[in-house]
């Protein structure tokens, strides 16, 4: 009775430690590739970022307004 009692046991840790949950190592590899997919997304629109748009230069000093030329503008209201 010990001995079939023993085998029944050893069988049974056996089959637990067999059954381990692979659907969640799948899972966890789908998410890290996902996660880097992401990430590598991320850079390259942050590389893009500052391409597309520019700030302004803050202590760039603002020139005024050209005014043109009295005889140019005479010309210009008659043709």
């Amino acid at each position: 009775m010990r001995k079939q009692l023993s085998i029944v046991i050893s069988l049974g840790i056996l089959l637990a430690a067999g059954c381990k949950d692979r659907e969640a190592e799948a899972r966890k590899a789908k998410e890290d590739a996902d996660a880097k997919a992401r990430a590598e997304a991320a850079r390259k629109e942050m590389e893009t970022m500052p391409k597309a748009f520019k700030s302004r230069d803050y202590f760039k000093q603002n020139e005024p307004d050209k005014k043109a030329d009295p005889a140019t503008a005479e010309k210009k209201a008659n043709p």
